[in-house]
């Protein structure tokens, strides 16, 4: 009993310190080799627990995701009692947006996950996003299309920003906010006229969702 106790304490202190690092110097930076020093461990034990440093990377991510979903699906019961599951996704995409606008370090992880084509090759919580939404409106779609389908959205919202920071798009972070939703709403197949109503309401609605990411991924209502 000692020993396992001891195994979740050093599992969890490994965790914590890499969540630490990829939040101070993003993903490509960090090594398991700095995350076994920081710990007190070794490579070998890091692997033991965790197998690579991509594995703890989508903990981390999967983590934060969850995190940001739970504290801003309550700020919207507060809010906006009664608000329907797309409108929701629509606020969720804008506060995700704004999140990576305003914090740098959340930023610089995000899109090196993605170029490192890390969140492509597991299961991620962008594939629950899907999911729900296709439980919700009984879209009728199986697990190979709800998969897909999230990827596909990962690699859009990752693309767009990636050719904004470069200067080849000239928009505005809510146009490619806005963007985001109606490419996945639109891949849902859901009509014009309730997207564009998804995305006017939620546009009047942001500003009242106080949330932000703080140090080490920390989400932090208020």
């Amino acid at each position: 009993m000692a020993n396992y106790k001891t195994g979740l304490e050093t599992k969890q202190k490994i965790y914590v310190t890499a969540k630490q690092l990829f939040y101070e110097y993003g993903f490509t930076k960090t090594t398991l080799a700095q995350i076994a020093e920081d710990s007190g461990t070794n490579k070998a034990m890091v692997a033991y627990y965790f197998k690579n440093k991509n594995n703890l990377a989508l903990e981390v991510y999967n983590e934060y995701m969850v995190a940001n979903k739970v504290k801003t699906q309550k700020a919207i019961d507060e809010k906006f009692p009664g608000c329907n599951v797309m409108l929701r996704t629509a606020i969720e995409f804008r506060i995700q947006n704004r999140n990576c606008r305003l914090n740098r370090h959340l930023n610089q992880f995000y899109h090196e996950l993605c170029d490192t084509n890390t969140l492509m090759k597991t299961e991620s919580a962008s594939v629950g996003f899907v999911e729900n939404i296709n439980r919700s409106y009984k879209l009728g779609l199986d697990r190979l299309e709800v998969k897909a389908l999230a990827l596909a959205n990962l690699a859009v919202v990752h693309g767009l920003h990636v050719s904004r920071d470069d200067g080849y798009l000239d928009c505005s972070s809510e146009y490619l906010a806005e963007l985001e939703i109606r490419l996945l709403f639109q891949s849902l197949r859901f009509e014009n006229s309730f997207i564009d109503q998804c995305i006017e309401e939620s546009r009047g609605m942001i500003d009242a969702i106080q949330l932000k990411v703080e140090k080490n991924f920390m989400v932090i209502a208020g």
